[in-house]
């Protein structure tokens, strides 16, 4: 049973966008997941950048998976523009 314990973890940071005045206009949100077990890891991170409402107005998301040995197997980005 030991070989099956998945470990999950999640970082998330978020960095405020100012203008020249010093007052905000929107933010970055940068959230990674990183899932491991016996046989690899599975990493997801999505970038959010949100306006000064705090609307989604582009998100870029990556997910990679590795074997046992960190070896890239397969990787999938996905960028998305909100109108």
């Amino acid at each position: 049973m030991a070989d099956e314990i998945i470990e999950i973890g999640e970082d998330v940071e978020v960095d405020i966008v100012l203008d020249e005045s010093g007052m905000p206009i929107g933010a970055i949100v940068d959230d990674l997941i990183v899932a491991t077990g016996v046989v690899g890891t599975v990493v997801d991170e999505t970038v959010d950048v949100l306006d000064a409402d705090g609307n989604i107005v582009l998100e870029d998301e990556i997910v990679s998976v590795f074997d046992a040995d960190g070896q890239l197997l397969e990787s999938e980005e996905s960028i998305t523009i909100v109108d």
